[in-house]
């Protein structure tokens, strides 16, 4: 072979290699895109979660809470917070409280129209309001997604288009229920549906229905992107009979709508402080008389700045 018929060979293939290491390069930078295409198993799929389920740093937005006797849309039960969060604190406001939390300490500012508000503050960080927080979307108690899905011995089925959107479907079965989840790498593998159904005792004396039918727990959630983040946008659960027909097998519906949401900016520290006035009057838990602003310095020092 002469040179010269040699010279276009060469030329494509380092045409051909130049392309196949800009493809790898795109590959390594977007993982979430490249996955989306291909099948992954199950370790494959777990360890793309862990790589890319990053948690929002800091954000701040309204939250209503729709809830009641199905359907929502009749005399519901409607709740409206604005929560401001950091890593490590959250700050739940309403027109009635006020509710700080800290890693180690939460504060309950209950506010009134014609009278000083009260203040309450205990050493263990709960609040009632916690289910309203959209990141609990984003965990499983303590555990991250990938977390769960192992030690809940989850397994792939299969993959469907739920919504117009492409999902791995997983399945796990206990003694006593089966669970599953439907994964979309399209939505930086945040879940989009959550099923769970377990047997159920059923209070009736009529013998023609069982003293135990199978329930099922239903969750969907709509996402909403921040730069690389995918958060809550909607959550709708809904609880119902299975084996069953009642009159109506629904039993509760709950709906979760998170609006005018801001991620991963700047908060004034302040925010999650509570300036005392010099007469507060302090309800704390564990200790039946209230404490004066002063008595509770000197007892907490300036816990009421976390």
């Amino acid at each position: 072979m002469s040179f010269l018929n040699m010279k276009p060979n060469l030329f494509l293939l380092s045409c051909f290699v130049f392309f196949s290491c800009l493809t790898m390069a795109f590959a390594q930078g977007t993982p979430s895109k490249d996955t989306a295409e291909t099948e992954l198993d199950f370790e494959a799929l777990l360890g793309t979660i862990k790589q890319i389920d990053v948690p929002p740093k800091s954000g701040e937005g309204v939250v209503v809470h729709i809830s009641g006797e199905p359907p929502l849309d009749i005399d519901p039960r409607i709740v409206t917070l604005r929560i401001v969060f950091d890593s490590e604190n959250t700050r739940f406001d309403s027109p009635e409280r006020t509710t700080i939390l800290t890693p180690n300490t939460m504060w309950e500012i209950v506010h009134y129209k014609n009278r000083k508000p009260n203040y309450y503050f205990s050493t263990k960080p709960q609040s009632h309001n916690e289910h309203m927080d959209p990141r609990r979307f984003l965990t499983w108690g303590d555990k991250d997604l990938a977390t769960h899905l192992r030690v809940n011995d989850f397994h792939i089925i299969g993959r469907e288009v739920f919504n117009g959107i492409l999902c791995y479907v997983l399945e796990a079965k206990q003694e006593d229920r089966s669970k599953k989840i439907w994964i979309a790498p399209e939505r930086g593998f945040r879940h989009l549906k959550y099923e769970s159904q377990r047997l159920t005792p059923v209070d009736a004396l009529d013998s023609d229905i069982p003293m135990e039918a199978l329930t099922i727990f239903r969750t969907t959630i709509t996402y909403q992107q921040f730069g690389e983040i995918w958060f809550p946008k909607s959550v709708f659960s809904e609880y119902a009979w299975l084996d069953f027909k009642p009159a109506d097998p629904i039993i509760s519906q709950q709906m979760l709508e998170i609006k005018n949401f801001k991620l991963n900016h700047e908060l004034p520290p302040e925010i999650f402080t509570v300036d005392l006035p010099d007469d507060a009057m302090i309800k704390v838990d564990g200790i039946s008389k209230k404490l004066s602003k002063q008595e509770f310095l000197k007892r907490y020092g300036q816990q009421n700045d976390n």
